[in-house]
């Protein structure tokens, strides 16, 4: 025997809830329990899935479970807590399922309304025997039982984010020996920015994980001058400079100041400002190595005001500036010229004895931070004194490279303080950002760094981040930006939360796709997230290849024996296995990002299925980047930067009191997704509405809905004809409703009404929903978007119904979570999958 508890505590799966209707009861149950004073430790029931076999199963379920159970002698009332399933009843091919349940029993049951139903047992889907008949839907027999275990989370893999990548930390940290001669794995923007560090030519800056967006928003916008900083800390608009030469010097950023500290070589010894897990990730600046006039560093730097502290000094500078500008409070008495700052480093490394904010000390394993007030931004990035985004020469000496008066440029690198898988995904996910702010060209191969005191620097080569990938998409639980998840969901989504999700997205671009294999792609894609553009490519290249494989093996199968032979698949292999990191990492957006652009996908893999080998071709060298540039044209978002379709579709959901349009294209459905397993391991409003678009598409495509639907008419037919001979019939079945609503937690809005079956109000509602499914029959062919239209008309119309949101479940093939509302999403996300498809 199975035993299905109907009490006990919530299964975790990813931070989900309840639906509304479970929630609603239990909540009213812990009210009660409070004002008796008596608190119950699993007061919460377990969300239990409900797949029902047939219409007829659900329209007069309740008569045929108490036909069923009148072999037993008695009901006890422990029979109502417990829900016992015999094991014997699993179906086999071939064989009839018999129910043999004992049901829970709510009150005293009237023997005339057993005597009423007991008449109807050869009419209601049961055979003289008693035993249910199966559905003719389509349904496979015995593949879901009427009541399947609780949500079964997907098991963990072996690394979490706080695991270390050990690949990277036994990687030997630089030397100077690494100064003139770079390893051989070392990019030439990764060689130079470690010689920097060694020559103690850059400043470093840790920010806030909260504070990455007005960070980098500076390098944008200036700020209005504040008069109590002065001129010489004011923001440079970005601009052009005519120089003597005729030629133009170009500012394209904003310059600002900052705090930064110079570290010690290496970045040995001295630790960063802020604490490792609120201030993960940091920039690397260069400083200018030469100057356009004959004076020192030191003179250059008194003279722009580029202020500088040692080590252990708090200078605490926006409390400590007077209304002209300049330091008090012995502020400017402390200053300290770079060149001492940098003889102060080389002594922390190098010496026993060595000054630490004005006194001389000895012993300590770190340094806190020195602070220099550093400008910042105006010039691009500059590589080995060439601009990465224009390939201009830039000479400190001339003027045209970075100085202390107009900004030392953009950052040269990106550095993280640990190596744990968290911290490296975080410091990758900021370089995505980076890019969509200030533009990919200005961040092409920026070297990525991890600095630590205790060991210096290492270097995140391009192999290394390849490993790194490989090890994230096998054995690392994927996971959201911890500081955003919250923010980014169906039921709470927050502008410039999205906004920073939307930047963070990975580029997948082709140097990694030649490296990882499809399923490692889609792990990656599915559960940390990825650019519309990297996860299209992909999906594309799927496509093709199943293309021409399957057209091959037709080929070959038809020149042989004439035998059919098995399609490839990889383009639905690859989104299921996205779909599956997805809800492993608890992301309703990715999955989302992924089934539309499946759906965009595979309708053009449809189309070119019975296309000749010329027209193939011809697809993969430019149709595909016309297709690209009119889906590009025709969601590119209001803010720029990316032809990003994940925020257009979001925006779509939101808008929940818009109508699907009525003049898109009737697309096919794309080819079916296995879902089933992953709606089962999740309770997650946002992932049950995409997968649920999945399983809606689905059942559209492989006819099933079509012939439900047809079953659910017949049954609601003949429901109303009983239901108007008799009010008995109609009362006994508001008692059974009521029985069901507990028995198999149906996500209700409200209890079924009871002068609603006492008048003939059930009858309307009901027969109004069967004509309405009727008209569906007669109006749509169940393949394209128009059955989506009327389905959603039936949602809108539902106030607060019950069987009839039980059919709806049905014949779209979804369990007993999905209330109205989750239907409602289920079908628009559905709806706007073929609406997208249909412009392709």
């Amino acid at each position: 025997m199975v035993r299905v508890r109907r009490r006990g505590s919530l299964s975790s799966n990813e931070g989900s809830r309840h639906s509304r209707g479970s929630r609603s009861r239990s909540n009213s149950r812990s009210r009660g329990n409070k004002k008796n004073n008596v608190v119950l430790q699993d007061d919460l029931p377990p969300p239990v899935l409900v797949y029902h076999e047939s219409a007829r199963s659900i329209v007069f379920r309740d008569h045929i479970r108490r036909v069923a159970s009148r072999s037993s002698s008695t009901i006890s009332r422990k029979s109502s807590e417990d829900f016992e399933v015999d094991e014997s009843q699993t179906q086999k091919p071939g064989e009839q399922q018999t129910t043999k349940q004992q049901v829970p029993v709510h009150g005293n049951h009237d023997n005339t309304f057993v005597k009423v139903t007991s008449d109807l047992t050869h009419t209601l889907g049961m055979d003289k025997n008693e035993t249910v008949m199966p559905s003719q839907a389509g349904l496979a027999q015995g593949d879901i039982a009427n009541f399947t275990p609780q949500i079964s989370p997907l098991p963990l893999l072996a690394l979490g984010p706080s695991d270390v990548f050990e690949l990277l930390t036994k990687q030997d940290p630089a030397t100077q020996d690494d100064v003139g001669s770079p390893r051989d794995d070392w990019s030439p923007a990764e060689a130079e920015v470690v010689r920097l560090l060694q020559q103690q030519q850059t400043c470093v800056k840790t920010i806030r994980n909260g504070d990455w967006t007005s960070f980098l928003k500076r390098f944008e916008t200036a700020i209005p001058h504040n008069g109590k900083w002065g001129k010489d800390h004011a923001d440079i608009e970005p601009h052009d400079d005519e120089r003597k030469e005729g030629g133009k010097s170009t500012f394209p950023f904003n310059s600002f100041v900052t705090s930064t500290s110079l570290l010690p070589e290496g970045g040995k010894k001295m630790r960063c400002f802020g604490s490792t897990s609120q201030f993960t990730t940091g920039v690397v600046f260069a400083l200018p190595s030469a100057r356009e006039t004959t004076e020192t560093e030191d003179e250059v730097c008194k003279r722009s005001r580029t202020w500088s502290w040692p080590s252990g000094y708090s200078a605490k500078t926006e409390f400590n500036i007077d209304g002209r500008g300049n330091l008090i409070n012995g502020r400017e008495e402390a200053l300290t010229p770079l060149s001492i700052l940098r003889q102060y480093n080389h002594d922390y490394v190098h010496s026993d004895k060595y000054t630490v904010a004005g006194r001389k000390v000895s012993g300590l394993s770190q340094i806190p931070y020195n602070e220099i007030f550093l400008r910042v931004g105006g010039r691009g990035r500059i590589v080995n004194g060439r601009d990465v985004a224009t390939d201009t020469k830039c000479d400190d000496a001339a003027g045209t490279g970075r100085s202390f008066e107009k900004g030392v440029g953009l950052p040269v690198a990106l550095f993280v303080r640990s190596a744990s898988f968290g911290d490296l995904i975080a410091l990758l996910r900021t370089r995505s950002r980076l890019g969509h702010v200030l533009g990919e060209e200005h961040l092409k191969s920026m070297p990525l760094l991890l600095i630590t005191p205790e060991q210096g620097t290492r270097v995140l080569t391009e192999s290394l981040q390849v490993e790194l990938w490989k090890l994230a998409s096998s054995s690392l639980n994927p996971f959201q930006n911890p500081a955003i998840a919250r923010k980014t969901t169906i039921n709470n989504t927050d502008e410039p939360s999205f906004q920073q999700k939307v930047d963070e997205l990975l580029d997948l671009d082709g140097s990694i796709r030649e490296k990882l294999t499809s399923e490692e792609l889609a792990h990656l894609a599915g559960g940390f997230g990825a650019t519309d553009e990297s996860v299209a490519g992909i999906l594309k290249d799927a496509m093709l290849h199943d293309v021409r494989v399957n057209r091959e093996r037709r080929k070959s199968t038809t020149e042989a024996d004439g035998s059919a032979s098995q399609d490839s698949h990889q383009l639905q292999d690859f989104v299921n296995e996205g779909l599956t990191a997805a809800v492993r990492s608890g992301d309703y957006l990715t999955a989302r990002q992924l089934l539309i652009l499946y759906s965009v996908v595979a309708t053009k893999g449809e189309e070119l299925s019975e296309a000749d080998d010329d027209s193939l071709s011809e697809f993969s060298a430019s149709d595909l980047r016309n297709s690209e540039r009119s889906l590009e044209q025709r969601r590119k978002r209001a803010l720029g930067k990316d032809a990003d379709q994940l925020v257009h579709d979001l925006a779509l959901a939101n808008k929940n009191d818009n109508q699907i349009s009525k003049d898109i294209p009737p697309p096919p459905p794309p080819p079916p997704l296995d879902t089933d397993r992953l709606r089962g391991a999740t309770n997650s409003d946002g992932l049950l509405a995409v997968l649920g678009a999945a399983q809606i598409l689905k059942a559209m495509q492989d006819g099933t809905a079509k012939k439900r639907t047809e079953e659910v008419v017949d049954s609601v037919d003949e429901w109303c004809e009983h239901g108007e001979q008799s009010m008995a019939f109609r009362i006994s079945s508001w008692y059974d409703q009521r029985a069901a609503q507990g028995d198999l937690k149906i996500a209700t809005e409200t209890d079924s009404n009871f002068m609603a079956f006492v008048s003939n109000k059930a009858i309307a509602n009901r027969r109004g929903f069967a004509d309405q499914l009727r008209q569906a029959v007669t109006a749509t062919d169940f393949t394209d978007v128009r059955f989506l239209r009327a389905i959603e008309e039936m949602v809108n119309r539902m106030h607060s119904p019950c069987l009839r949101l039980e059919l709806l479940q049905y014949v779209l093939g979804l369990d007993n979570r999905f209330s109205v509302l989750h239907v409602g999403r289920s079908v628009h996300l559905a709806a706007t999958c073929l609406g997208v498809s249909s412009g392709v």
